[in-house]
């Protein structure tokens, strides 16, 4: 950073670049809140817009995460138990465990908060393991 630059301390999420949220999502858009390169080295907060209908295709992977509803209605799976999200709902996947979420509505955003180690800030669907 340049001598004479300040550093960003907030802001708007809607304001942060629009990043490729993968294969996996279906009508979803991802932006980084918090990561390696804003303010947190080991962990990456990401917020997630998925548009009526929208959907993160089921997955699985080594790392756990940690995910809250903050705005529109909503379902999150895991495994088998299906679990309805709606603004303040907070879901924890265990490391491997089959998951997935989608919204239900025909006319609201379904948005949410998601956490993960730095390493499972990918697309699950373009590892080797699989879906």
């Amino acid at each position: 950073m340049a001598e004479n630059e300040k550093v960003v301390l907030s802001g708007k999420i809607e304001d942060l670049p629009k990043i490729d949220a993968g294969m996996h999502m279906l009508g979803g858009t991802k932006r980084v809140v918090f990561g390696p390169e804003r303010f947190w080295p080991t962990h990456v907060m990401r917020c997630f817009t998925l548009v009526p209908g929208g959907k993160a295709a089921k997955n699985h992977h080594p790392w756990v995460h940690w995910f809250v509803c903050i705005q529109g209605k909503g379902k999150f799976q895991i495994e088998e138990e299906i679990y309805d999200l709606e603004p303040g709902t907070w879901v924890y996947v265990p490391e491997e465990a089959n998951h997935s979420f989608w919204n239900v509505s025909e006319t609201e955003n379904l948005v949410s908060l998601c956490i993960v180690t730095k390493e499972g800030d990918t697309d699950p669907l373009a590892l080797t393991r699989g879906c």
